[in-house]
């Protein structure tokens, strides 16, 4: 899951400041790499993204 992450987060849009990761990249890159997800992964990878943002605003 951590490797998952680490990928999708490397593709992350970026404004003006960090932004979630959509659901749409997740099924793009499932897609691309050949991976049907299970929704309790999806469910993680969300938690993860949630806490990556926490992490990130509070520095700012």
């Amino acid at each position: 899951m951590w490797q998952w992450f680490a990928q999708l987060n490397g593709k992350r849009q970026n404004g003006m400041a960090v932004n979630p990761i959509a659901s749409t990249e997740i099924l793009a890159w499932q897609a691309r790499h050949g991976i049907a997800i299970e929704p309790f992964e999806h469910q993680l990878l969300d938690r993860l993204d949630a806490l990556f943002l926490s992490r990130q605003h509070a520095k700012a």
